[in-house]
């Protein structure tokens, strides 16, 4: 007897198999976590999936067990000639990896409960009277300048009474900015993009509310993620955090950037000081403007100088060059480094925060001391590194693929919380990982290493992955890391081998739901 979940499983197999377009297995592994699906081919062979796949996924998961506890669902379907077999679980992190416990955040990576500063708790005052004239009046020189220039006013609705205002607040939790508050008194929104706040565009105050959820804003918060957090220019004004309870987006240029106001600033920042995020953001926030107003006043000079473009008379948007924002990221990538100097390199780059070392020949990372704010390193594909990093400041991550690892060097470096190897013609000594007091996360899967047990006497080590071999290894010798937050097993391996080798992990049942049946 064909079941519903038997038949929504053969549908997604014949997709997998019309799209592998090859003979022998096809494997997919997918990781379904809300609205969100990310698809992994394992076995090194791209599949062009169909449409057809895609339906009958959403057909598929309607009859797979719901995810409780903010757990991803994970699926597994191998198909061969004649027929398929999926499994599935809702208690995995992925199909090779586990959480073990959820409210674990590598460091810089807070959980929701910030405390709110007090100088932002609500009050339902009115807004301040000097903001309110201040912002009113850029508002209609706005406004009478843009007809100037249009030839009709702007397509901006009246804004928000205070009691309204007051209330989103409350559903926020915190006070918005006195010069937010009184450009809400102005206008709504700005959704044909006039140029009211340049190429950004507010959102309505519905829009604020449900878009600062708890756990909101926050980049790469999973115990697995390229998790370093890296400073904002200037330095010191925008917290160095993931994300930040108190962040509230505002604006949007309606292209996947936003807006938001900082209402718990670093130590040189201002609260209400504005920052840019989003798709053409990389690194960290972009620091934007110390206020709301210098917005405003930057747009209205802009058009004061003529500095704009109205290139369709016709359409409502008007491209105003107020200069904001665009201060970017210092990241250096260094192809076929070969046998240069790498001191000569330092030189030039003293700002970098992150930097990428590829196919060099002999490093020393003790020219790299000068290098006061880089917080990232990864090294790809040399043959000799030796990593006496010293009293590197700011060095929290360290990923080293190379034919030798002089890894003794690397003793009692002290910010080090992120470390990978790879590579390495010799097996790896790793005893020297016993004097890395803040090490966290440490991935040795790629490493062929001469005894894995000394990773089972570092209390402080939260995240770990390693290869099928290196877990057995520790199975067999009977020792687990105590303090372990997340685990993961590289490689290819099924989804039943997950399991079984988290229930040894954990001592815990790993529950699969399974089927199978007939390609034919």
């Amino acid at each position: 007897m064909t079941t519903g979940l038997q038949a929504a499983a053969r549908r997604l197999a014949l997709g997998l198999r019309a799209g592998a377009g090859h003979s022998g297995p096809a494997v997919v592994w997918m990781r379904i976590d809300g609205g969100a699906t990310q698809i992994t081919h394992p076995v090194g062979v791209d599949v062009d999936l169909e449409p057809d796949f895609f339906d009958a996924r959403s057909a598929l998961t309607e009859l797979l067990p719901v995810p409780t506890g903010g757990r991803p669902l994970v699926v597994e379907l191998v198909v061969r000639d004649t027929g398929f077999e999926l499994a599935c679980s809702t208690a995995l992190e992925s199909v090779t990896g586990v959480v073990l416990d959820d409210d674990f955040r590598l460091p810089a990576h807070p959980l929701p409960g910030m405390p709110l500063p007090a100088a932002s708790k609500p009050t339902g005052a009115p807004t301040d009277p000097a903001a309110l004239a201040e912002v009113s009046a850029l508002f209609r020189e706005f406004v009478e300048r843009y007809q100037e220039i249009k030839g009709r006013p702007p397509a901006l609705g009246p804004g928000y009474s205070e009691q309204e205002i007051a209330a989103a607040e409350a559903e926020l939790g915190a006070r918005l900015p006195e010069d937010l508050r009184a450009l809400y008194r102005m206008t709504r929104d700005d959704a044909s993009e006039t140029g009211l706040l340049g190429r950004y565009s507010p959102y309505p105050l519905d829009d604020v509310v449900e878009y600062h959820q708890p756990g909101s804003l926050g980049w790469n918060d999973g115990p697995f993620d390229d998790a370093v957090v890296f400073e904002s220019d200037p330095p010191d004004t925008i917290k160095r955090l993931s994300r930040n309870d108190w962040w509230i987006t505002f604006a949007t240029d309606f292209a996947m950037n936003d807006l938001a106001v900082d209402l718990d600033p670093a130590a040189q920042g201002r609260s209400g000081q504005v920052f840019e995020y989003g798709r053409d953001v990389h690194g960290p926030p972009d620091y934007y403007a110390e206020s709301v107003t210098e917005i405003l006043t930057g747009v209205v000079e802009a058009l004061r100088e003529g500095d704009y473009e109205d290139e369709d008379p016709d359409e409502d948007y008007l491209q105003i060059h107020a200069g904001f924002g665009g201060a970017g990221f210092d990241e250096r990538v260094y192809h076929d480094f070969g046998s240069r100097d790498l001191a000569e390199v330092v030189e030039s780059a003293d700002d970098a925060q992150r930097m990428y070392l590829n196919d060099a020949v002999t490093l020393d990372l003790a020219a790299l001391a000068p290098l006061a704010n880089l917080r990232e390193l990864r090294i790809n594909r040399a043959k000799l590194v030796t990593p006496a990093l010293g009293d590197q400041p700011a060095l929290e991550s360290l990923a080293i693929e190379a034919d030798r690892i002089d890894l003794a060097a690397l003793a009692h470096q002290p910010t080090i919380w992120d470390l990978k190897l790879a590579g390495a013609a010799e097996p790896l000594d790793i005893a020297v990982l016993r004097t890395l007091p803040a090490l966290t996360r440490l991935d040795l899967s790629d490493a062929d290493v001469e005894d894995i047990t000394p990773v089972a006497e570092l209390p402080d080590l939260r995240v770990l992955t390693l290869n099928a071999a290196q877990w057995n290894a520790l199975r067999e010798a009977d020792l687990r890391p105590p303090n372990l937050a997340a685990a993961s097993r590289a490689g290819t391996g099924s989804l039943r081998d997950t399991a079984d080798w988290c229930e040894w992990l954990t001592g815990n049942p790993i529950p699969l739901t399974t089927v199978s049946g007939s390609t034919s």
